[in-house]
């Protein structure tokens, strides 16, 4: 793992044009929108099928509608944070070149992943039912969270230092504002 977070470390010496950043984004949008959802769904369904429970098509549409929009706005959100304030993309080859802290990193350091978790719950739903969807929901976060636990947040640390390290203790991992645990003043 060391040499993976080597590798990405080169990326964070420079600033990086928004054409070079878009560019660095191509890959991430063809594997965790189109490929990895692609295996995850196929792999859900699969496991689902064992499972004879069936929801009428229309609440779940519902569902798959809400999920929709509320993971397309946090992805949207988190990206535009990492866009505008960090003068980077969530690409780990165009980077930030500042911590970002605010918007929906204020509530969550791992909006852009919970929307993308949220995203795949939806797909589920649409190519086969809720059950296919909480199956991907769930495969999501397993390999999304072991991805930030293993790579990026060790990455992270070395970028940014002490003020990650705040960030890390101050702000929960993945939650809504709804969720966000109370910091009691002394």
């Amino acid at each position: 793992m060391k040499s993976i977070i080597s590798f990405f470390l080169r990326f964070t010496c420079k600033e990086y044009t928004p054409l070079q950043r878009a560019v660095a984004m191509v890959p991430g949008i063809l594997i965790f929108l189109i490929l990895s959802p692609l295996c995850i769904v196929l792999f859900s369904r699969y496991l689902s099928s064992f499972i004879p429970l069936h929801l009428p098509r229309f609440p779940e549409l519902v569902i798959m509608t809400g999920a929709l929009l509320i993971s397309i706005s946090l992805m949207t959100w988190g990206l535009v944070e990492l866009w505008r304030k960090g003068k980077g993309s969530p690409a780990p080859i165009a980077p930030t070149t500042s911590l970002v802290t605010t918007g929906p990193y204020s509530w969550g350091r791992n909006p852009i992943e919970l929307g993308t978790n949220i995203y795949f719950l939806a797909l589920g739903i649409y190519f086969d039912g809720l059950i296919t969807g909480l199956f991907s929901l769930l495969f999501g976060l397993v390999l999304g969270i072991a991805y930030i636990k293993i790579i990026e947040e060790k990455e992270m640390q070395l970028r940014f230092g002490q003020a990650y390290a705040e960030y890390l203790h101050s702000v929960p991992f993945m939650a809504f504002p709804f969720l966000q645990r109370r910091v009691v003043q002394k």
